[in-house]
């Protein structure tokens, strides 16, 4: 996989991150479920008056930005991202590759990697270009949308405002 010099140069940054992961399973879903940050995102986006969700007013722990791992997103690549080895690795994701009915959402902190978590599609689909720069938690604003569905209560799309 090819990256661009900017990427590499991120990723540079970020290796204090593995000397941060020691830490990190306090603050961090570790299982095949869904996180609790998810959990919210979908309480809220399923409130008929909700129009919008700033994702710094669910979380408790300190970031700066985010950034989305796509549903079938293998953990090798995750991983990689975020400078971890492998024996590191298996402690920090706990699945082979991002759940089809989920995307991974991965929380820093300047070079410090603060949490990970599965976010389920049908708490809102994260309708977000790719970024291997991330997103800032300033930008964290996200539009509800939701589609309906002839017989059911339809897919919640989560755009950034």
């Amino acid at each position: 996989m090819s990256a661009a010099p900017s990427l590499h140069r991120w990723l540079f940054l970020l290796m204090p991150l593995t000397a941060a992961l020691a830490g990190l399973p306090g603050c961090s879903e570790l299982g095949n479920d869904t996180g609790q940050i998810s959990q919210r995102i979908g309480e809220l986006a399923r409130q008929p008056d909700t129009r919008s969700i700033r994702l710094a007013s669910l979380t408790t722990f300190g970031w700066d930005r985010f950034y989305v791992f796509a549903p079938g997103t293998p953990r090798a690549a995750i991983c990689e991202f975020i400078q971890a080895n492998r024996n590191q690795c298996g402690r920090i994701l706990r699945y082979e590759a991002v759940p089809a009915t989920h995307t991974a959402l991965v929380f820093a902190l300047g070079n410090q990697l603060t949490h990970t978590e599965l976010h389920a599609l049908a708490n809102g689909q994260l309708d977000l270009p790719p970024s291997p720069q991330g997103y800032l938690k300033e930008q964290a604003v996200f539009k509800v949308r939701r589609q309906l569905a002839g017989d059911g209560p339809g897919a919640l799309i989560l755009e950034l405002q």
